[in-house]
């Protein structure tokens, strides 16, 4: 598991929620396991793409080094083949059907990320296990935690998940109430790991790790 600091500042403004209902009815969401780690990742499906996808026998496109190439060509407009080095040009060749499409003189991505993951939540029977799982998610998107409830240290315990930015909901896993609220990340950009991590989300969603909406 990822690791938390012990310490926490006391400088740092909490912005604590009224305790709300937790819901998620307007997006899709999909039961993972990753990092390790089991949690439910809310996000939006692109349905055209999974249509695109579903139509031409592709799932999830999740090889790092295809990724890494895919990512510095535009969406749904060729490049010409001159532009593209060898080694980039020989791992665009050996994409699956439905990722690039080639012409004699260009190459087009017509693949897009299929769903954008908008929180992380996992669920947790300790306070400190379910900080450092929902660290795991740092780097790709907002993250909160499920617990039971409040330790006895209520106060300097929501201060530190207010510090790494991760919000916190307290009561049964079905309908937890809402006591901090989870921080968006700063200065956040798309990278290669977040589109593999989208991809590995939309693997866990195609085989039905989809989570009913009440």
């Amino acid at each position: 598991m990822g690791t938390v600091r012990q310490s926490v500042r006391k400088d740092r403004p909490v912005h604590t929620a009224p305790r709300t209902r937790f819901s998620h009815r307007a997006t899709d969401s999909t039961s993972v396991r990753v990092f390790g780690t089991r949690a439910t990742i809310v996000h939006s499906t692109h349905q055209a793409e999974h249509e695109r996808r579903q139509a031409a026998g592709l799932r999830q496109v999740d090889n790092l080094e295809l990724l890494d190439v895919l990512m510095d060509l535009p969406a749904n407009a060729p490049v010409p083949v001159s532009s593209i080095s060898g080694p980039d040009l020989r791992v665009l060749r050996k994409a699956p059907g439905g990722v690039v499409r080639f012409s004699a003189t260009a190459v087009t991505r017509v693949l897009t990320p299929v769903l954008t993951p908008v929180l992380a939540v996992v669920y947790a029977s300790q306070w400190r296990d379910g900080l450092a799982d929902a660290s795991e998610f740092a780097s790709y998107l907002p993250r909160m935690f499920v617990i039971d409830e409040l330790p006895a240290n209520a106060d300097e315990a929501i201060a530190e998940a207010s510090w790494y930015g991760i919000g916190v909901a307290v009561g049964p896993p079905a309908s937890p109430a809402i006591v901090l609220e989870p921080e968006p990340l700063p200065d956040w950009q798309p990278t290669v790991a977040w589109w593999r991590f989208c991809e590995r989300v939309y693997r866990h969603h195609v085989q039905g790790g989809s989570v009913a909406h009440a």
